[in-house]
């Protein structure tokens, strides 16, 4: 059985260890951030060292245990789905969809609260630290990656809105390789014509007045403006 103060050792370990993943994510002004990394953490620890102690604690008055230690951990796994689903935040007047990695961070860190609740305690501090830095280094190189020898744009279409014409346009991105950044719809679904704003990373070989043409070439696209980003403007 884990002893009362190798357990409150661990449960300190766990708000130290979600604690720092959860600074990184306050610091960018995530939906979940340093608390709730902390709890997620704290919990999954918690979680753990109560499964270990019930399967210990039934062995030493039996002599044998049916309790299966994994199966609170498999369930904090998938609990904790639903909490990260919750910082995945849709717009739906945009359609835009953020918080991905925030959803991913605090898996993580569930995963994290389990090992050190598991009593692999510098296992978990070089997790923690891995999951840092890819959230805060790789994030620089995610953005290089994405920008190298490739140009982002903004396009303001408006277009008939069937779903033919979708299919047209995807078509078309998925022929050039374009890379769909965002997506927002600026008018009402349910009109006739649909005004669309899509941010897309296009190759070099694609410039700015050809993927303007290209656009324009379409059947049922009406209007269409292509624009450079603001922070991209800023750069050049």
């Amino acid at each position: 059985m884990i002893s009362t103060s190798d357990s409150i050792i661990r449960l300190i370990v766990a708000i130290i260890l979600g604690g720092l993943i959860g600074y990184e994510r306050e610091a960018r002004s995530q939906s979940a951030g340093l608390r709730t990394h902390i709890l997620v953490c704290l919990g999954a620890c918690l979680c753990m060292i109560i499964s270990i102690n019930i399967a210990l604690d039934f062995y030493s008055v039996y002599g044998y245990t049916r309790s299966d230690p994994e199966r609170i951990a498999a369930q904090v796994i998938s609990g904790v789905g639903f909490l990260g689903a919750g910082t995945i935040l849709a717009n739906q007047k945009g359609h835009s969809v953020k918080g991905l990695t925030t959803a991913a961070s605090i898996w993580g860190v569930a995963a994290v609260g389990l090992v050190v609740g598991a009593g692999y305690l510098v296992t978990a501090a070089a997790a923690t630290v891995l999951i840092f830095i890819v959230l805060t280094v790789f994030v620089r190189l995610d953005k290089m990656m994405r920008k190298r020898g490739r140009h982002s744009y903004v396009l303001h279409l408006t277009m008939r809105n069937t779903v033919g014409q979708s299919r047209r346009l995807s078509e078309y991105l998925q022929h050039h390789q374009l890379a769909l950044l965002s997506f927002r719809t600026l008018s009402g679904e349910e009109e006739e014509n649909v005004e669309l704003e899509l941010t897309v990373h296009v190759g070099e070989e694609l410039s700015q007045s050809e993927l303007l043409s290209d656009l324009l070439g379409i059947k049922g696209i009406k209007q269409a403006t292509v624009t450079e980003p603001k922070e991209q403007k800023e750069k050049d």
